[in-house]
């Protein structure tokens, strides 16, 4: 007896990684990032009974996988994520996994509402702060909100709780949401429009600017006080922010793994217009009493002052969006300038006569120069956009000094400049990254070298001032030239002169650019009785005293 069947095209993709999973072995994280990858894309073609079994494997094999291979790959699919069973799965990971997760899934309004309920406490908290919800998903995460913000946040109940469920009804949920797309793929467009107009996205009041909160061990806010809970239950500060998801900045992470105090750390919150934008941390430690053990963090966020953020118009957000383009456009051809110089001034593919090579010399002078007023103008952007990101780290005084004087030698000799660096001791060292540290310092001292006449001396002291929130400060004396201007004229002057040496973008713009790096790490540049003060954050042991060495 001959039966028609449709013409169906099958997709044998997830059966084939499925049998090369097999139950581990070799390659084992390799493969189950292949398994990931295949079933977050949610092909509609796929069987759900082999999709449920390709979930199960996921879940099996996810402790045995390195949890930063298991953090890259949910990061990766940051945009692709559109399975919600793969998403309620992944949900129930460590913080850090699973707020990747819910920051980067692309589900419908539907999708999202139907696995609200199924998904644990933690992660409903990183499903708040998305901005991008829907009615259906706003109804479902606040008829959740009672039994969220009543229990316990204790680890061991949330992980049990959540990922029980999801061993016995994967499949089951797989095949709801199966039915419900079938049965929503018949429906006219216009229908679903009105359904989804039933009730409108509900935002918060007026700003609120300073929110007391704790968290747990594990770094997840867990209580508030000032503002909504559901807004910021949830927020996870020991691992950066991730695309334009909530989250500290790498120096408020790294402060968090230490155990030292959150001194001005950066926070971004999502959601809710009254909770959403930039903050600033300042929160310590607490342990348990009787057995020392670590508990979490209690502290208050509250919104930048205007000193510590500058503000600019959507408009110049563009603007300097389109300078980062021509910048990178603009490296190209000038890096294939460098090399060709090099070439000819090396005399790498043979004899080169003097004349021509001192040309070279000169345009390789000169590309130098302008790439690192590139450099300069690329990093002016991202500071202006909030894009540049400031690494944490430790740079000793005494290294800084070498580094600097090693760097400004020939600078300072072919002007007849005497620099002095010197420090009281001790000096303790600074908390930011070695790089950045270098940068600030050799462009703040390149740019002044350059103001000085032959045979001037300058002075640079460095010391640090004590205390809860330690701070380190450079003074550096002002050549004549420029010792009579006050801070308004110094930092917007021009180029101090013509010459190979000045800097490309002048003396102001070298200035104001050293200012905005200083006062994005957590400090400032100021100009004071004839000398500039640069005042950084020192590394901070917790204690409100002094280091014995300083005593």
């Amino acid at each position: 007896m001959h039966q028609d069947v449709p013409n169906l095209r099958f997709d044998d993709r997830l059966e084939t990684t499925l049998r090369q999973a097999g139950d581990g072995g070799i390659g084992l994280a390799a493969k189950w990032q292949q398994l990931v990858d295949l079933l977050g894309q949610n092909p509609s073609d796929f069987d759900p009974a082999v999709v449920a079994l390709g979930l199960r494997k996921v879940r099996q094999f996810m402790d045995l996988v390195p949890l930063p291979v298991r953090e890259q790959c949910v990061r990766a699919l940051s945009g692709r994520l559109r399975s919600a069973p793969l998403l309620l799965l992944l949900s129930g990971d460590v913080p850090a996994v699973a707020a990747a997760a819910v920051s980067g899934a692309r589900l419908s309004d539907h999708e999202w509402a139907d696995i609200v309920p199924h998904m644990s406490t933690r992660a409903r908290g990183f499903l708040r702060n998305r901005g991008d919800l829907g009615p259906m998903t706003l109804r479902a995460l606040r008829s959740c909100s009672s039994a969220d913000f009543a229990l316990s946040l204790d680890r061991s109940f949330t992980e049990t709780a959540v990922r029980a469920p999801q061993v016995v009804q994967i499949r089951d949920i797989v095949e709801r949401i199966e039915k419900l797309r079938i049965e929503r793929e018949r429906h006219d467009a216009a229908e679903i429009q009105a359904g989804a107009s039933v009730e409108p996205v509900v935002s918060l009041g007026k700003p609120i600017d300073e929110i007391g909160f704790e968290t747990d061990e594990y770094g997840t806010i867990s209580s508030v006080e000032g503002a909504p809970a559901g807004a910021v239950v949830g927020v996870d500060i020991a691992e950066p922010a991730f695309d334009q998801g909530p989250g500290p900045d790498a120096y408020g992470a790294a402060a968090f793994r230490q155990k030292m105090p959150l001194e001005n750390a950066r926070l971004r919150l999502c959601g809710a217009p009254a909770i959403a934008g930039d903050w600033r941390i300042n929160a310590a430690p607490f342990f348990e009493p009787a057995s020392g053990r670590f508990k979490g963090y209690r502290g208050i966020l509250r919104r930048p002052n205007i000193a510590e953020v500058a503000h600019i118009p959507e408009g110049d957000t563009h603007d300097a969006e389109n300078i980062q383009q021509l910048l990178h456009e603009l490296r190209t051809p000038l890096g294939a300038i460098i090399g060709f110089s090099e070439i000819i001034e090396q005399q790498l593919f043979g004899p080169v006569i003097e004349e021509y090579r001192t040309i070279a010399a000169s345009i390789l002078h000169d590309a130098r120069r302008l790439l690192s007023g590139l450099d300069d103008l690329s990093t002016a952007a991202k500071i202006e956009t909030g894009t540049y990101v400031t690494e944490v780290g430790l740079t000793d005084c005494d290294w800084l000094s070498l580094r600097l004087a090693d760097r400004l030698r020939e600078l300072s000799d072919a002007l007849h400049v005497t620099l002095n660096l010197v420090h009281a001791h001790p000096v303790r060292p600074f908390a930011l990254d070695n790089q950045l540290a270098e940068r600030l310092f050799s462009r703040l001292l390149s740019a002044v070298i350059i103001g000085c006449e032959p045979g001037e001396v300058l002075d640079g002291r460095f010391r640090t001032e004590p205390g809860l929130n330690a701070v380190n400060r450079f003074v550096l004396s002002l050549p004549k030239k420029l010792g009579d201007m006050d801070e308004d004229a110094l930092f917007g002057s021009g180029p101090l002169d013509d010459s190979h040496d000045a800097p490309l973008l002048g003396l102001g713009f070298s200035l104001r650019l050293v200012r905005s790096l200083a006062r994005n790490a957590g400090g400032d540049l100021r100009c004071y009785n004839q000398a500039l003060i640069v005042s950084l954050p020192a590394v901070n042991d917790g204690r409100a005293g002094l280091m014995d060495e300083e005593r």
